[in-house]
């Protein structure tokens, strides 16, 4: 909100309180306050952002903003400094024209006067005492820049004292690339590859308190060499290092020969070393201070172990195939989980001093706030592994122990399979190609989150995907790249849905439109119409099975009619584990179980378990398969439709139709031994 002011005696007075001002003339400071608008911010709302043109300054009236610095080395942004009542914010963008150098963002609710480029031109203009004034304190600011100069050390001359260079760990070192030299009077004189780095000088300062920090540049290569020369010599673990790098050499030999045949290979440290390395390194630092700051957060989290130890959780959910990464923190520790087929396996327990610096690691590759531990936050973390494009969706929530991490994990270069290899049903796999060959309607796509249904969609629009139909699919998120399709993502919080974005793809001539899923009234609306009105449209919803697509539909608004005329079918499915073919045996079922797939012991098909063996990791089971139900309308399941008929009389004509139940679906896959009878009830309601 802004507004003009009006009280000038009071302005000039605030005016002659500015540092940037102090020097002018009441009528001068008379003639500035006319130009001047009054600016009110909410808290944390940014007033400037770095790199940004300059095109106003900033006189805070009220309130408390912060400058932020982001350091090019690191990426990390770190406070600068906070402003109150008469600093002035960007006024040196606006003198010299140059970008931003920083960002400011308000702390509390904060009031300004801002003085736009325009109005900054023509005061100069018209008032060259003004000008004058300015440019004489520009003058004085460049002077006082000009006299700061930081001296080059070499550091292969001179002697240094063991326990001068010792007052800073070396991961320190290693880490900001910076070698303490000399300390006299307080005051510590570092060799720095970025004597600029003031994310370093925080750190040094939690190891040395109180002291004076004088900067020395020095080059990188001789700083590499000091640390694989010299400063082994001087710690007295010359020998010591030897022996330790040609271990790890050999173990990281040992294990990347182990790994040549495995789809991803690791660094050479499990989880466990990693862990330990990070723990060593962080006693010293969690003595001293239970709850670290943001500023120590974001170092920790760039330290070497945090970065690798991260990057292994990464890879080792690639390489075991899984399709979720839980981060779950405990009151005494961290759980580590990955979800394989469907299923969350623990994979490690890692320390609770841990926590913070591997949430921080994650969220700054999901470019995350990590100051925010308050509030959920969604990112993305985007990889290439070798030809395959990877896409990990971040999701933070504030839970009792600390923030619980949850990453999806998107193959995006993954091949989409045939529909007669995720359907091993023949018949079924026929009346879905009959639906997607229509010119135009609805094909729904029910069951629950991660049953598989975008990979049944992805699948059938492959098969009718040609350069001669126009394919466009509104998607939350983007799971697969398809080469001739037209792919927008939803943003919600820009006002982009799914309802907008089926807006405009009716007005850009389509054949066929994917919606990712049907959520409310006005999509379904939508997606209704524009079936109606000569459009082949597939969408997903959330039902048990598909003749309760038509009752859920009903529930949003739509009317029967509609549903009826509009509907070319429906699939319902689900994901249960497959059993591996290599270890299957038959097994024997209870005659209580056996009721309730309608059998007795008598007339009983064979059915299996998975022993265990080395091809599936001894747990049975090898992959997923799908279990389907396709619907398909006829006549009298639209007539049945248009009346309101009952799910259940929907059912028993779509059975009499030739639908295959999900129960049955999945009593002929055990039959056939491709899943089991535990994996069935687990993922299924069977009734009779």
């Amino acid at each position: 909100m802004s507004a003009v002011v009006n009280d000038t005696e009071e302005l000039v007075q605030f005016l002659k309180n500015v540092k940037l001002f102090a020097e002018l003339s009441a009528d001068s400071l008379t003639k500035l306050g006319s130009r001047l608008k009054v600016v009110e911010f909410p808290p944390s709302e940014v007033i400037v952002r770095e790199g940004a043109p300059g095109v106003s300054m900033y006189l805070i009236k009220s309130g408390l903003v912060e400058v932020r610095k982001k350091d090019p080395v690191t990426g990390i942004d770190f406070l600068v400094a906070q402003l109150s009542q008469g600093a002035a914010v960007g006024e040196m963008s606006l003198l010299t024209g140059k970008p931003r150098s920083a960002t400011v963002t308000t702390v509390q609710p904060t009031v300004v006067f801002t003085l736009t480029r325009a109005d900054f031109r023509s005061l100069l203009t018209h008032h060259p005492e003004i000008s004058l004034g300015l440019a004489r304190i520009l003058a004085e600011r460049l002077e006082d820049a000009s006299q700061v100069g930081i001296e080059y050390v070499n550091l292969f001359k001179g002697k240094f004292d063991p326990r001068v260079v010792g007052l800073l760990p070396q991961s320190l070192c290693l880490l900001h690339k910076l070698i303490p030299i000399s300390y006299a009077n307080n005051a510590v004189t570092l060799a720095m590859v970025n004597p600029s780095n003031l994310v370093a000088f925080d750190d040094v300062r939690r190891y040395i308190k109180g002291a004076v920090i004088e900067p020395q540049v020095c080059t990188e290569e001789d700083f590499k060499k000091f640390m694989d020369t010299v400063y082994p010599e001087l710690m007295g673990f010359a020998q010591e290092r030897k022996d330790s790098d040609r271990k790890r050499e050999e173990e990281r030999d040992r294990r990347r020969e182990a790994g040549k045949k495995a789809a991803l290979e690791f660094q050479g440290e499990s989880l466990e070393d990693l862990q330990n390395e990070i723990l060593g390194g962080m006693e010293v630092q969690q003595e001293e201070e239970d709850k670290p700051s943001i500023t120590d957060l974001a170092t920790a989290s760039e330290d070497a172990p945090i970065v690798r130890l991260a990057n292994n959780i990464l890879a080792l959910a690639i390489k075991k195939g899984a399709s979720d990464i839980h981060i779950e923190p405990q009151e005494t520790g961290v759980v580590l989980r990955l979800r394989i087929d469907g299923v969350l396996h623990v994979e490690a327990k890692l320390s609770k001093k841990i926590q913070l610096p591997l949430a921080s690691r994650l969220k700054i590759l999901s470019k995350l706030d990590i100051s925010e531990r308050r509030l959920p936050q969604d990112g993305r973390i985007s990889i290439r592994l070798e030809e395959r494009a990877i896409d990990f969706r971040v999701s933070t929530v504030p839970a009792k122990f600390g923030e619980k991490i949850v990453m999806r994990i998107l193959d995006k270069s993954g091949s989409i399979m045939p529909l007669d290899r995720i359907i091993v049903h023949a018949p079924t796999v026929e009346g879905l190609r009959w639906m997607i060959s229509q010119p135009y309607g609805i094909v729904y796509v029910t069951g629950p989150t991660g049953s598989g249904k975008t990979t049944t969609l992805y699948s059938s629009l492959n098969e009718i995907n040609s350069p001669e139909i126009n394919i466009s699919t509104a998607e939350d998120p983007i799971e697969y790249d398809l080469e001739g399709l037209c792919q927008v993502q939803t943003h919600s919080d820009i006002g982009l849905d799914f309802a907008r974005i089926l807006r405009a793809f009716l007005r850009q001539d389509p054949d066929v439109i994917l919606v990712g899923e049907t959520r409310d009234q006005e999509t379904a609306k939508i997606s209704v119409e524009a079936a109606l009105t000569g459009h082949l449209v597939f969408t997903t919803l959330h039902t048990n099975d598909a003749p309760s697509c038509f009752t859920r539909l009903q529930e949003m608004g739509i009317e029967p009619f509609l549903m009826a005329n509009s509907t070319i079918g429906v699939i319902a499915q689900r994901l249960a584990r497959r059993l591996c073919q290599n270890c299957k045996v038959p097994t024997e079922v209870d005659e209580t179980t056996l009721g309730y797939f309608g059998y007795t012991k008598e007339n009983a098909p064979t059915f299996y378990r998975g022993e265990g063996c080395d091809q599936c990791n001894h747990s049975g089971k090898k992959g997923r398969i799908g279990i389907f139900e396709v619907l398909t309308m006829g006549d009298d399941l639209k007539r049945a439709v248009a009346r309101e008929a009952k799910s259940e009389e929907i059912r028993a004509l779509a059975i009499a139709n030739g639908m295959r139940t999900l129960k049955d679906y999945a009593i002929m896959l055990m039959a056939e031994g491709l899943t089991s009878l535990d994996e069935v009830l687990t993922n299924l309601v069977v009734s009779s």
